[in-house]
């Protein structure tokens, strides 16, 4: 299963044209990956939407610019895939890792080996050869639970590590909704645009044709050509805040330039829109019961508290525990036995410490060789050999009292940066409902005003056949239903932005809200009512006149 997932990997960056060294280094990131897909699926609910992972045959290509098909969910899917923020977070993950595994190792003893070898070749007197080898082993056997505290320090800066990634993940998932449905509203803006451009210039080819057999004035004429012109250059308008906002959803995504997008969704036809059904203190509890940046927020605090620990038990001693055993002589293989025990002793008293050490050792017969400190190395005969030795160190811990105050302050201001981020996440999940509430009412009125220009629009061109009206009247009303529709779309988009953002503030899935639903064809906007000829008195968000 793995070599065929590789193997539509390899096809996919082929497609894309790597070049051989660009193409080895992306298959190895994307081979990583595989293992951290569940990861990046269930955290953004991506079984339970309808995501479509890229493949080759699902990119199409233009000359040699790639094109990629693209809905919320494959972007979304992307750009957490594809973010250098992520997969700096993501490869810390085994850093953290390490650092947990070098903290426990402090429980365990530290087991070595030693050697030690004497050649005096000397004139005119026997030389002197001496060989000992012996296995050392020393343990820690009390620090106060120092090491313990390390362990779960270490533990802490992994779960924070996991926040951050979680964090981050939510930005940018944020982000790309935002980015995606700008697109979306700049592309429903083209296609409104084009369609009135299109009507308006067969009005501008009939015109020519009237003026030509002086049915109208040269002024009727000019004033018609200038109402073209306003929809062309909207149009224009439209085209280049389209083409930008598919640059920035790039930005977002982190592709390449040169990569074409294929839009699959539409703004008006494929989105149901229900009014913003939000409780204000259920979502506000629901935020900081589980917003990520509160639980790292949390995490930093149980980590600040055993770093003061740490710092307020400086005054514990620290006791180690040891020994040795071998062998040693003259010659090998080596014939005499050799053992023994051996102690460390450090206890801080204020700024100074106390350091205490000593051997207890049995050399079972012939000379050996011992190392005391302060002595250096003294022979000894069979029997029991050993030394102990003490010092106090002035003044060599100034720095304690500097690290029980900062580890208070730091504690303190996480406490209450606890305090004022859970204020903080209950009011930005308030001026985020409140916002989205006023996007509702404001797409209301857009939708009136639509309904308005449209009721306007037909009765205009009723007129006209009839007489009544110029031709120029009417090209105005086209351009004011225009406009009234191009308002109606940014307030749409800027609706379900809103949403998105409610849902990032208070951690809620729209889904299960049904706020927003994507049913391809169903759309229940004003505009899709128009383009289907349905009644746009039922779309979403539209005020009946009794009202």
């Amino acid at each position: 299963m793995e070599k065929r997932i590789i193997s539509a990997l390899d096809k996919v960056l082929l497609d894309r044209r790597f070049s051989p060294a660009r193409l080895l280094l992306s298959r190895v990131v994307l081979i990583r990956r595989i293992s951290f897909g569940l990861y990046y699926v269930s955290l953004f609910g991506l079984f339970f939407l309808q995501s479509v992972p890229i493949r080759s045959e699902s990119l199409k290509t233009s000359g040699s610019r790639p094109r990629i098909p693209l809905n919320m969910d494959r972007a979304i899917l992307i750009g957490t895939t594809n973010n250098i923020l992520l997969r700096t977070l993501e490869s810390k993950k085994d850093i953290t890792k390490l650092v947990i595994t070098e903290k426990w190792r402090e429980f365990l003893p530290k087991v070595g080996v030693q050697y030690m070898g004497l050649r005096n070749v000397n004139v005119g007197s026997l030389d002197n050869l001496y060989n000992d080898v012996r296995l050392t082993v020393q343990q820690l056997v009390f620090d106060g639970g120092e090491t313990s505290l390390q362990v779960e320090i270490a533990r802490l800066n992994e779960a924070l590590n996991e926040q951050d990634f979680k964090i981050n993940a939510a930005k940018i998932k944020l982000d790309i909704q935002k980015a995606y449905l700008k697109c979306l509203s700049a592309k429903g803006k083209v296609f409104l645009g084009k369609k009135a451009v299109e009507k308006m210039e067969e009005s501008l080819r009939k015109a020519k044709v009237e003026y030509s057999q002086g049915l109208i004035s040269r002024i009727q004429f000019t004033e018609t050509s200038n109402r073209i012109r306003q929809a062309q250059y909207t149009y224009l308008k439209y085209k280049n805040e389209y083409n930008q906002s598919l640059l920035d959803l790039k930005q977002a995504l982190s592709l390449d330039f040169h990569v074409e997008l294929d839009l699959e969704e539409n703004l008006f036809t494929d989105f149901v829109l229900n009014s913003p059904d939000f409780d204000v203190e259920e979502a506000v509890i629901r935020a900081i019961n589980t917003r990520e940046d509160l639980k790292k927020s949390q995490l930093i605090v149980k980590r600040l508290k055993n770093e003061k620990k740490i710092a307020d038990n400086y005054w514990i001693p620290k006791v180690y525990l040891g020994g040795y055993a071998g062998k040693n002589g003259n010659d090998f293989p080596l014939k005499h036995d050799i053992y023994g025990v051996n102690f460390n002793l450090v206890l801080p008293l204020g700024s100074n410490v106390v350091q205490s050490n000593g051997n207890l050792g049995v050399q079972k017969d012939g000379t050996g060789i011992q190392t005391y400190p302060g002595f250096g190395n003294q022979t000894v005969g069979p029997g029991i050999n050993g030394y102990e030795s003490s010092k106090i160190q002035f003044f060599d811990n100034l720095s304690y009292s500097r690290k029980i105050m900062e580890g208070e302050v730091q504690l303190t201001e996480a406490l209450m940066n606890n305090k004022n981020l859970e204020n903080q996440v209950g009011l930005e999940v308030q001026k985020s409902i409140d916002r989205v509430t006023e996007a509702w009412e404001m797409m209301k009125i857009s939708n009136s005003s639509v309904i308005l220009n449209w009721e306007t629009l037909k009765i205009s061109n009723v007129k006209m056949g009839t007489g009544q009206f110029r031709k120029e009247e009417v090209l105005s009303s086209e351009l004011e239903f225009l406009k009234s529709q191009q308002e109606l779309t940014d307030s749409l988009a800027g609706y379900m932005i809103g949403c998105y953002e409610v849902a990032f503030a208070a951690n809620l899935d729209l889904n299960h809200k049904k706020i927003i639903q994507y049913e391809k064809g169903k759309g229940n906007s004003v505009i899709a009512a128009l383009l289907f000829n349905r009644d746009p008195r039922k779309a979403a968000g539209v005020v009946p006149i009794s009202e």
